[in-house]
């Protein structure tokens, strides 16, 4: 008897707070309606621009309480409901991405901090049954293996270098775009697909100015049904709606 197929979904670049609501939404809306096995935060789910390098000599951009507010708001606005969703036996996975990285550049520069705050423990990411995969870690569903991607790069060919990078079936978000490239080996069945994660945050960044970028928002969603046996699909989500399997999720 083959094995009931299992339903995971991978949510990555929700940059909390400039997180794009009506796509959540969207996203929170089919995690409802579907028997959902698991879900990976695959990084840069917390923007922290108030503490943020790029900002460090920038005081009108560093919030005061801005760090605690951004922590706050993340497990108001997204992680409480995310879990309200989930079965109580549901695998949570949350992998760092370079934003969550901020907080660490930022206890560089005031080294007494050093133990007394983290991204892990603010959120009791630990307490509520997630496993925490730190900066630079990666994870597997089945035989796909998921990272943030920012140890990979931003480039045009990105996905291309993922697959190249690890030689087996790949995710990574970090780009905000999707892509996909296939390698294949020299014996049968040697195949592999490296894609990358459209985000879940403003696709009209500051930094960007009003330049044109590529950005999408979407998810992933990956069905394990077997040994080695998975599909995985990415939709994508236009003004707050997707469609997936005869199925409209948003509003």
């Amino acid at each position: 008897m083959s094995k009931k197929p299992e339903l995971y979904v991978v949510l990555s670049d929700i940059h909390y707070p400039v997180h794009s609501k009506r796509a959540i939404k969207a996203v929170f809306e089919f995690i409802r309606q579907n028997p959902v096995a698991g879900v990976v935060l695959l990084g840069d789910f917390l923007d922290f621009e108030t503490i943020s390098h790029h900002t460090a000599h920038k005081p009108r951009l560093r919030r005061r309480g801005g760090y605690q507010a951004d922590i706050d708001g993340f497990k108001r606005d997204v992680l409480n409901p995310l879990e309200k969703l989930l079965p109580h036996d549901a695998k949570k996975i949350c992998v760092f991405g370079n934003h969550e990285r901020f907080l660490d550049d930022f206890i560089d520069e005031n080294p007494a901090l050093e133990g007394a705050i983290s991204v892990e423990k603010s959120l009791e990411l630990v307490k509520r049954g997630w496993k925490v995969i730190p900066v630079g870690g990666h994870c597997k569903i089945n035989n796909v293996l998921l990272m943030h991607g920012d140890q990979i790069g931003s480039s045009v060919h990105v996905a291309k270098k993922l697959v190249e990078t690890t030689c087996r079936n790949s995710l990574m978000g970090h780009v905000h775009r999707f892509s996909a490239f296939t390698k294949t080996g020299v014996e049968d069945g040697d195949k592999w697909c490296g894609q990358t994660l459209p985000c879940l945050s403003t696709t009209s960044p500051k930094f960007a100015k009003g330049r044109p970028n590529s950005f999408l928002h979407g998810f992933g969603i990956i069905e394990s049904w077997g040994h080695h046996r998975v599909n995985i699909y990415i939709p994508i989500i236009t003004q707050g709606k997707f469609c997936f399997h005869g199925t409209v999720y948003g509003g």
